[in-house]
């Protein structure tokens, strides 16, 4: 493991990751992938690891209200998956970069930091649930829980890029920008904070990384992982939520086998503190 200090100008880096441990852990394919790291007090940890799987291309300010309140009470580990700037692949070697590699990723670092898995919660959103799903579908770790927050069955993404991306320049990928824009907020937003989260994703996206595992798995679809799975699994639905439908969420839950079904209405208090004491109150924490 090594360690790196952030790039990101001061106005950009998040409370979370002004108290956050950053470091890099090698791949049994010889790839680094960037985790963040903090431990609660001793005085208030309340003996779980939050082990946060974010979204496709997604970074911590989405999610630094959620870790803030998490901070205080549990070990926090948040991996960065192979399509974010973060990642260094091996050199030298054609890699997979589809949905068993980084399941393995995060099966790698959770052994490797010794992590108990009885004490382990974790939270996954939107695209990271495909990555969970091959986790659990093939027995690669056994958490205490997992919570899928707006699940899919494959990666959701313009139906025109979908295709051209296989055959186009990744330098184009900044011609297609205002596609991904415009889809964003006409039809997969639910408030404009919503959009502008997404178009920053879109704003600080590696096109060589992107493309590396999108066409690994843009046209995969998982029912099959769901329906393998036998952990206890809570999903999530959000009503208002245009990218990851109540209706889509309520089907995925209706194929897991071992699974509850909560709504909470929107993206928004799926990604705030709201949703730490959500997690609090499931597993009979005090907040």
């Amino acid at each position: 493991m090594t360690k790196s200090t952030s790039a990101l100008s001061e106005y950009m880096v998040t409370e979370y990751e002004k108290i956050a441990e950053e470091s890099y852990i090698q791949m049994s394919d010889g790839s680094e992938v960037k985790i963040l790291q903090t431990k609660a007090e001793k005085n208030t940890f309340n003996g779980y690891t939050f082990l946060l799987i974010p979204g496709w291309g997604t970074v911590v300010p989405g999610w630094d209200d959620m870790l803030m309140e998490a901070s205080k009470d549990f070990n926090i580990l948040y991996i960065e998956s192979r399509e974010k700037g973060s990642f260094r692949p091996a050199k030298g070697k054609r890699l997979k970069n589809d949905l068993d590699r980084m399941g393995s990723d995060i099966k790698e670092v959770v052994e490797y930091l010794k992590i108990p898995q009885e004490k382990l919660a974790v939270i996954t959103s939107s695209y990271s649930t495909l990555i969970i799903a091959d986790v659990l579908a093939n027995k690669k770790l056994d958490p205490l829980i997992t919570f899928l927050i707006g699940p899919v069955y494959q990666f959701n993404m313009p139906p025109t890029t979908r295709y051209i991306m296989h055959v186009l320049p990744t330098f184009l990928f900044y011609f297609t920008k205002p596609i991904w824009r415009w889809w964003v907020r006409k039809f997969k937003s639910e408030d404009p904070a919503q959009a502008a989260k997404y178009i920053r994703v879109l704003e600080e996206a590696n096109p060589k990384k992107w493309r590396a595992v999108a066409k690994r798995t843009c046209f995969i679809k998982i029912w099959d992982l769901y329906e393998k799975m036998d952990n206890k699994v809570v999903v999530l639905g959000m009503e208002t939520d245009k990218m990851h439908t109540a209706q889509l969420s309520k089907q995925i839950h209706d194929r897991i086998k071992n699974s509850e079904y909560f709504e909470m209405e929107t993206n928004k208090a799926t990604h705030s503190a709201e949703m730490t004491k959500f997690v609090r109150k499931y597993l009979k924490i005090e907040d």
